[in-house]
């Protein structure tokens, strides 16, 4: 881990669209309060440099956690002013593009295919047809910031620094657990109440899931790289897995008792 007791620390969430960001920015603001920036680009098909993150983070002093779709695992963890740590969740690819169908949808502001398709005429434009060719093991591109639908090395070298969290969204509770367990002065309550839930007006079948399949490979990859690095975080939080067992059970109690994310949870 590179870290310096001397620096202020700075989180910037990576945030992969539809991979449970909604939810996790709302934490973001309730724990970091008036340090917490959401940056709501226009443009979100440019993402920012390392150089460029480095220069923010200089520029804006009292920030201390900034969440972005236009980060990616290529960040200034050596930065001259501040410790800086990134988190970021990625999902099952299929069930995201599923997820990503539905969001865009029902997505009033902005005219799209999903909201005059199928979802297998969808699936055929976005990727048989190559109308959203960056859509195609769109995580892995996302994160290592444009460079490759393939190549993980940015992202391997990001989780050596010791300053980065890939976590898969499928096991939320547990990362957030984790979170708990190894930052309690940053991550006081993650407990949390999900948001942004898209919904469902279409039907799909398993072929239609069987034909997009082929196009997430690489992601297949960095899920899998996640669920492996989330077992090391637990191992490295935890003692033993019963105390991690334990702490899951009373985090879940915890998110049962929430309203929302913001107020406190309600008394049992």
């Amino acid at each position: 881990m590179i870290y310096d007791p001397t620096k202020r620390t700075v989180w910037l969430h990576v945030h992969v669209p539809k991979a449970g960001g909604s939810t996790l920015r709302q934490l973001f603001n309730r724990n970091f309060d008036k340090g917490y920036y959401n940056s709501v680009s226009l443009l979100e098909v440019k993402q920012y440099s390392r150089d460029e993150i480095g220069e923010i983070i200089r520029c804006h002093p009292l920030i201390t956690c900034i969440s972005d779709h236009k980060f990616s695992l290529d960040l200034p963890y050596h930065h001259d002013s501040a410790n800086v740590f990134a988190i970021s969740f990625v999902r099952e690819p299929i069930a995201r593009f599923v997820s990503r169908y539905f969001f865009h949808r029902h997505f009033e502001e902005v005219s799209c295919l999903a909201q005059r398709m199928s979802f297998r005429e969808f699936a055929e434009a976005e990727l048989e047809q190559g109308l959203a060719p960056t859509q195609i093991n769109s995580q892995i591109y996302f994160l290592n910031g444009g460079q490759s639908t393939s190549n993980m090395t940015v992202i391997e070298q990001a989780l050596t620094t010791g300053n980065a969290y890939l976590f898969p969204i499928e096991y939320f509770d547990e990362a957030c657990v984790c979170l708990e367990k190894l930052f309690p002065q940053t991550f006081s309550d993650l407990s949390y109440v999900s948001v942004n839930i898209s919904k469902r007006d279409q039907t799909f079948s398993q072929e239609d899931l069987e034909f997009i399949r082929p196009y997430f490979d690489a992601d297949q990859a960095v899920v899998k790289l996640a669920h492996d690095f989330l077992e090391q975080t637990i191992s490295r939080a935890f003692n033993e897995r019963q105390e991690f067992e334990q702490k899951l059970v009373e985090f879940r109690q915890l998110c049962r008792r929430r309203y929302d994310n913001f107020a406190p949870p309600r008394p049992i």
